[in-house]
């Protein structure tokens, strides 16, 4: 800790860590790094190749974090995931001042706040479908006596980083699913989405917030892209906005593939404790009366929505 003047607050300090050519074995999880006190994660960035460039292998390593002293992972996520893109999709370059892309061969960054009270451990180990072996390039910045500031607003010292994680589950037709349910006051962060169905229609489920408790929903969207900030099911195709993008969008007869990313920082979803829900729903339903979608959950199915398997990650400040 840095020394400062009675009446101060304390000075921010810094600490980088980075790891080059770090070789990685199939069938081995490596303990990258370990930090003992109370700060933040600001920096993560890596790139990783199989045989000297041949291929990335960065993109679907397995990375499980234990915050504050934790013996069951308290993150898990690829660097894909983190930077919410689905499908082995290597487009670069590309990024904004929070999440990016920077190399076909990796180059992948992430700016998320991650506060720990006690400690942080980052462990990897590569996807069971990679090589025999990787080297690794990891880059890692942790910061003392810095406050996280969402919105402009200051979030009170006690907020943890929760994510909320489903990987392949294969929802049922108009099934909903909660990509958030907690009792603690918070804000949504960053939501990560992908899927795959047989049919574009799970695109017209809505998203959803229930506050306090209560069974009367809150529209966060009108149908899936509305949520992307897109239309009539990503009409533009693929994009990579500052807060918000599709990364994969593949509409096919058969098989139609999304995956895509938002972050609540310009766009802030604040809420009390008592009670909150996100909630989507695979394909959705229109009121017969007025024809407005989501208004009636057993009204006419607009389209034919079928199963979708989906996996997804929502990251979300806690108290």
């Amino acid at each position: 800790m840095v020394a400062c003047v009675s009446g101060d607050a304390p000075f921010p300090v810094t600490t980088s860590f980075g790891v080059s050519q770090y070789q990685l074995e199939q069938g081995k999880t490596y303990t990258l790094y370990e930090y003992e006190g109370t700060a933040v994660v600001t920096y993560f960035w890596l790139t990783g190749t199989w045989n000297n460039g041949a291929g990335d292998s960065a993109s679907n390593m397995n990375f499980t974090v234990y915050v504050d002293g934790a013996t069951t992972p308290t993150y898990t996520f690829t660097p894909n995931q983190l930077i919410g893109v689905g499908f082995d999709d290597l487009t670069a370059p590309w990024g904004s001042d929070v999440i990016g892309r920077d190399s076909s061969l990796g180059g992948i960054y992430s700016h998320m706040r991650v506060p720990f009270f006690k400690s942080i451990r980052y462990d990897v180990a590569l996807p069971a479908d990679a090589p025999s072996s990787s080297i690794l390039f990891w880059q890692i910045r942790i910061t003392e006596n810095m406050p996280i500031i969402l919105s402009g607003v200051p979030l009170p010292p006690q907020a943890r980083l929760v994510q909320y994680n489903y990987q392949n589950i294969n929802m049922s037709r108009l099934e909903f699913i909660d990509w958030v349910n907690t009792n603690n006051s918070g804000a949504v962060y960053m939501h990560f989405f992908q899927g795959e169905s047989t049919s574009p229609n799970f695109m017209e489920g809505c998203y959803r917030a229930f506050y306090g408790g209560s069974t009367n929903q809150s529209l966060i969207s009108t149908g899936f892209e509305d949520y992307y900030q897109s239309a009539y099911y990503f009409a533009a195709g693929p994009y990579r906005q500052p807060g918000v993008g599709a990364t994969v969008v593949n509409i096919q007869t058969a098989q139609t593939q999304i995956s895509g990313y938002k972050i609540h920082e310009t766009d802030p979803l604040w809420f009390k404790s008592g009670g909150f829900r996100l909630v989507w729903r695979n394909g959705d339903t229109q009121s017969a009366a007025t024809g407005q979608k989501c208004m009636d959950p057993n009204g006419p199915v607009v389209g034919n929505p079928s199963s979708t398997l989906v996996s997804s990650a929502t990251w979300v400040y806690e108290w």
